[in-house]
């Protein structure tokens, strides 16, 4: 195996995991809308270059650009769930649902790419939908549940939509490169954003009052993370680096305790931990 994905998934924990919580603190300033239709101005920008840069010429069958771009309309539609989430719930809690996809993904892998798994990646699995299930409640002093449904439900569609994505482009990647399919993805997510701001904004755009430089930070980490990601995707099985690249929600956690001053509960801590060990045994 390309030894070439572990790098590229660090990255993408990195730039994810910092780049939630960028998001975090100006999310509450501007509408998921528009910021969606901001990362597409970034994203069609990086990632075009990228393309152009970088792109492979070559002769390939209609079916696996459809693929390619079904597997970015995906990963385009958990954006806006996940944006959705933000809103909803603490950064904390519905950022590492969402980044919970890793389970769905390996199941795909296994039924559609010809993946195998072991004890270790099975083991994990559990772990990961068990933290992911400790993560979506906690409890205050009276024993009453505090949860942010709606919220936690955005993430949890999004988790479904980007561990799908993440199968469909393993498979379009595997022929047709990593720079294609972000060439076409610099096509489609923008589009699906653009389509997403024209109806919950009829055409109105919001700029936040402060903190702009950190909004495009926050913009210019998730592009970035992208690229790193489908790098990762392209030099290692998805089965794996998805799994491996769960780990950002740990980054934003620990920023988010740092910046946002926001707590976890005993509960989540040891949804954290679980999560944590959980990791280790995708790879085994």
């Amino acid at each position: 195996m390309d030894i070439l994905w572990l790098p590229f998934s660090l990255a993408t924990i990195m730039l994810y995991g910092i780049g939630q919580v960028f998001a975090k603190e100006t999310r509450t300033n501007v509408s998921s809308a528009n910021l969606l239709l901001l990362l597409s101005c970034n994203m069609l920008v990086m990632w075009g270059i990228y393309w152009i840069v970088f792109r492979k010429p070559g002769s390939y069958d209609s079916g696996v650009w459809l693929q390619a771009a079904i597997g970015a309309a995906l990963s385009g539609f958990a954006y806006v769930a996940y944006y959705e989430s933000l809103k909803r719930g603490k950064v904390s809690i519905v950022g590492t649902i969402a980044g919970a996809y890793a389970p769905w993904t390996v199941i795909l892998a296994l039924i559609f790419l010809g993946e195998t798994m072991s004890w270790g990646e099975a083991i994990g699995v559990v772990l990961v939908v068990g933290s992911m299930l400790l993560f979506t409640y906690s409890t205050n002093g009276n024993g009453e549940k505090r949860t942010e449904l709606i919220g936690i439900a955005f993430a949890i569609v999004s988790l479904f939509f980007w561990g799908t994505s993440a199968a469909v482009a393993k498979g379009a990647i595997d022929e047709i490169g990593n720079t294609n399919f972000i060439g076409v993805y610099a096509l489609v997510c923008p589009t699906i954003w653009l389509f997403y701001w024209l109806g919950r904004e009829k055409g109105r755009f919001d700029m936040p009052k402060s903190n702009r430089w950190i909004l495009e930070l926050s913009l210019l980490c998730f592009a970035g993370g992208g690229i790193t990601l489908y790098l990762a995707i392209q030099n290692g099985p998805v089965s794996i680096v998805s799994p491996i690249t769960n780990l950002y929600p740990l980054v934003t956690i620990a920023v988010a305790k740092a910046r946002l001053k926001e707590s976890l509960t005993v509960r989540q801590m040891i949804a954290l931990a679980m999560l944590f060990i959980s990791i280790p045994l995708f790879s085994l």
